[in-house]
């Protein structure tokens, strides 16, 4: 069985999730650091996002074993009216997923910290300044600055994402 076959074959978990960004972490930080700039930003850019979802779904009750899809159009709906100009962008958004749980967050009167919840709102839209999925299908356009910038503010949402859905 070819890997496309055994991966479509078991449904994304909040488990899975929370493996693969760490993975995707860990390779882009060697892309970066062997130079391949947007590479690294890119698989940086994807654990960020993978880290917001888990502590969005988290917050919302979501444990291990419980499957991701059918969390996505509900999010999508529910911020859809609550926020009705956040753009999921087929839900890879860095933007909509912080809107997401600062909503859901406040709707259940349970905000962050507000050193954590402006420290956080600022690093990640600093990320989605750079990061775009659809960066996949463009040269290589990135500054060296821009690197370390990500590989910085993904690193501390890495480390504060287990705060984020208590």
């Amino acid at each position: 069985m070819y890997l496309r076959q055994r991966l479509e074959a078991v449904a994304e978990t909040l488990r899975d999730f929370s493996l693969a960004a760490e993975e995707r972490y860990q390779e882009g930080v060697e892309l970066a650091t062997a130079g391949h700039a947007a590479a690294g930003i890119y698989l940086l850019g994807y654990a960020a996002e993978m880290w917001l979802k888990v502590a969005s779904f988290r917050f919302d009750g979501a444990v291990g074993n419980d499957l991701i899809s059918p969390r996505l159009a509900p999010a999508k709906n529910w911020l859809k009216i609550r926020a009705p100009h956040m753009k999921p962008e087929n839900f890879h958004s860095l933007a909509f997923w912080v809107s997401y749980l600062f909503t859901r967050r406040a709707a259940a009167a349970h905000r962050l910290p507000t050193t954590l919840s402006g420290e956080l709102l600022h690093r990640v839209r600093r990320i989605y300044l750079i990061w775009w999925i659809e960066m996949r299908y463009r040269p290589d356009q990135a500054l060296s600055d821009e690197v370390t910038r990500v590989y910085r503010d993904v690193t501390w949402l890495r480390e504060v994402s287990p705060q984020l859905h208590r």
